[in-house]
């Protein structure tokens, strides 16, 4: 789906247009957030790694969920349904060949975290018990017989592959192509099961030769941009000087208004602003409950997650920080006027010590007639995004290849439409809606059509003028 400007697309699809009209003067899978990763983690895979609350963070990224590492993921998580990690991790993996064993032990994923995993064996009576450290945190832990070596299974952290010391020594002159394969599991006879059998002692060998090689993650980002499902990006816990900022603007704007895409992204409030109705900034952060004092750039993490879980009847205006009890820094009303006016998220510290999102808008300051003063609102925002998800995955799922363009299919697409913008309209998402707000024609080629649509989307409550009069 992409915008047009002539009807002169080639290839089949959804080809929508957003534009406002009003006063321009100023008076999905819901809930995925993509997350470059700020930290050098030295585990993990590279590239998009899929996370949410449950999951194992010390085995997919070497750390937990509480560790510095971790901290931007943390408050994303606060807010975010997944998030979708972009690791960059890469490098040589650390393992382990120790005579005494029938195994190879080889890290799960390359870099340096590799050679902080250990594997103990301890033998008892016909059994060995085989037991997977990270550290000093026993992660994995099976029970085999020493017959067997052949049954222990890779887990979470490492990979396991028998040697050719679990093939017999007359193997040679019988064993098969496949057997003689090294990628394949050699065929485990007495031999190998000597090497269990005439342990005189417990042994624990260590993974050794993990390295890190980052990929650089600017290198990574466009790509997982444009081919990932996701809602919200942000670069939350990158300095504010980096460049990344300015390339997921770009990129945010790209994917929009040149593609047609409906991402939204978070960023820290940088030098010049964004100026645009798909970029939110944060102006200030917030200082939790056990002292930790999150920057900006961090904080910023937990309005991007929010932001990605928030349907187009739902505004973060006045929404609590979870766990934060200060602002930091706090902003006067002043300040905090002139934040708001710049088109950045303020968080603001109430007098019951809860910490509230101030405003839910984006970074939209200059309004035009056709992005007039409401563009700046990020329900409003939220509410055009979706309506044009679903225009382009029901034409895409329902009419394309499938329904003859005559006036009978074009009846049926406005039917589709019409139910489906009454329902919005139904549940307070847009108002005044009739089905005369919307004319589906035959457009300038046999395949195509002309939708024209106007909409009202609603806002919530957001100030309070009162007069009362005691007598």
């Amino acid at each position: 789906m992409t915008v047009w400007k002539t009807q002169n697309k080639r290839r089949p699809g959804a080809y929508i247009n957003v534009i406002g009209k009003g006063n321009n003067q100023l008076n999905a899978e819901i809930g995925r957030t993509l997350l470059p990763i700020n930290t050098q983690l030295n585990w993990g895979a590279k590239g998009i790694i899929k996370l949410n609350a449950e999951s194992n963070f010390l085995a997919t990224l070497g750390h937990d969920i509480n560790d510095p590492e971790l901290q931007t993921l943390r408050e994303v998580l606060k807010g975010a349904n997944t998030v979708l990690l972009l690791n960059n991790n890469d490098g040589e993996k650390a393992l382990v060949n120790d005579e005494s064993l029938p195994w190879v032990f080889t890290a799960k994923y390359p870099g340096t975290i590799g050679n902080n995993l250990h594997v103990s064996v301890e033998k008892k009576d016909d059994q060995v018990t085989v037991s997977t450290l990270f550290n000093t945190k026993m992660v994995d832990q099976q029970m085999i017989s020493t017959s067997r070596p052949e049954d222990l299974m890779a887990n979470d952290y490492i990979d396991v592959k028998l040697t050719d010391r679990s093939v017999p020594s007359n193997a040679g002159s019988t064993a098969s192509d496949d057997t003689k394969d090294a990628n394949k599991t050699p065929i485990v006879g007495s031999q190998g099961s000597n090497l269990l059998d005439n342990l005189k002692s417990d042994v624990t060998v260590n993974l050794t030769g993990g390295v890190t090689n980052p990929e650089p993650i600017s290198d990574l980002l466009t790509d997982a941009l444009e081919t990932e499902s996701y809602d919200v990006a942000t670069t939350a816990g990158f300095a504010i000087g980096d460049e990344i900022h300015k390339q997921l603007v770009a990129e945010i704007k790209h994917l929009r208004d040149d593609i047609g895409i409906k991402v939204r992204g978070v960023i820290p409030a940088i030098g010049g602003g964004a100026n645009y109705e798909g970029i939110s900034q944060v102006a200030n952060g917030v200082i939790l409950n056990d002292g930790t004092q999150l920057s900006a750039t961090v904080a910023a993490g937990f309005f991007a997650g929010a932001s990605s879980s928030a349907d187009a009847a739902k505004s973060l205006t006045y929404v609590e920080y979870p766990d934060a009890v200060s602002a930091y820094p706090k902003f006067n009303n002043d300040r905090t006027i002139q934040a708001l006016e710049k088109g950045q998220i303020v968080f603001t510290t109430k007098r019951n010590e809860t910490v509230i999102i101030e405003q839910d808008i984006n970074s939209l300051t200059s309004f035009t007639e056709t992005k007039p003063v409401f563009f700046g609102k990020n329900r409003v925002v939220r509410t055009m995004d979706t309506v044009v998800r679903n225009t382009e995955e029901t034409y895409e799922n329902m009419f394309i290849g499938k329904v003859t363009n005559d006036e009978a299919g074009r009846n049926l697409y406005k039917a589709n439409r019409v139910s489906y913008l009454q329902g919005l309209a139904d549940g307070g998402v847009i108002t005044n809606f009739s089905e005369d707000d919307i004319s589906v024609e035959p457009g300038n080629d046999r395949d195509s059509i002309v939708v024209n649509l106007a909409i009202t989307p609603l806002d919530s409550m957001e100030k309070l003028y009162m007069t009362m009069v005691v007598q």
